[in-house]
């Protein structure tokens, strides 16, 4: 069984990204930051050899059980001024999530094979409730080292996954999110908009909302 520590190429490169973003504000300033930074991490494929290895094995790094909201979303790193996060993320063959906006700017990109991402502008005006109209805007294609970025709510919405017929790795570094509790998804085929909750937040408002019926 391997080690439970974070290696130390993981805790370098966020401590010296935490110190890059002192003092700055911005969304884009954020994202070029760490679009500068990043693909030296995404070049590390003995690292992220190490940390896969830790999950076939049972290490306690990432934890398993931390809770996140894709399931195939692994916390790697949480800035204690809650700057940032670095996430990994790991695809089966072809798998895409759904379309989604963000709660804050993203910087994401493949570790190995490549990466997929559809970007959609919504076209509504946002009176309708559970209604939104999009269209897509880009198709970009991400290979190892290459990144791409995310910005919060209207700005990000979007389509990420694995176009290739490999298992493949991402790493996504997300900014300091919105007190929203959930994104958004959309589905394009029926012009509609619906919340996605956390698993962990779903089920809590799930069991406050099931004691009314036990009253």
């Amino acid at each position: 069984m391997m080690s439970s520590q974070v290696p130390l190429e993981i805790t370098s490169f966020c401590k010296h990204c935490s110190d890059g973003l002192s003092g700055i504000t911005e969304d884009e300033s954020c994202v070029e930051l760490f679009r500068d930074e990043l693909p030296s991490l995404l070049r590390n494929k003995p690292l992220f050899g190490e940390i896969l290895h830790s999950l076939v094995d049972g290490g306690g790094y990432p934890d398993l059980g931390h809770s996140t909201m894709f399931d195939n979303e692994l916390l790697l790193h949480a800035d204690s001024s809650r700057l940032f996060s670095l996430r990994m993320f790991l695809w089966g063959p072809g798998e895409y999530t759904v379309i989604h906006d963000h709660n804050s700017w993203g910087v994401i990109g493949p570790v190995s094979g490549a990466l997929g991402i559809f970007n959609y502008k919504r076209e509504d005006n946002e009176s309708r409730d559970g209604y939104a109209r999009l269209i897509e805007t880009e198709e970009v294609r991400c290979l190892p080292g290459e990144t791409t970025f995310t910005l919060p709510l209207n700005r990000g919405i979007h389509k990420i996954g694995n176009p290739t017929k490999e298992s493949m790795v991402s790493l996504s570094v997300y900014g300091k999110p919105l007190a929203r509790g959930y994104i958004n998804g959309f589905d394009i085929d029926n012009d509609r908009i619906y919340k996605i909750f956390a698993p962990k937040s779903k089920k809590k408002m799930l069991a406050f909302q099931a004691l009314a019926g036990l009253k």
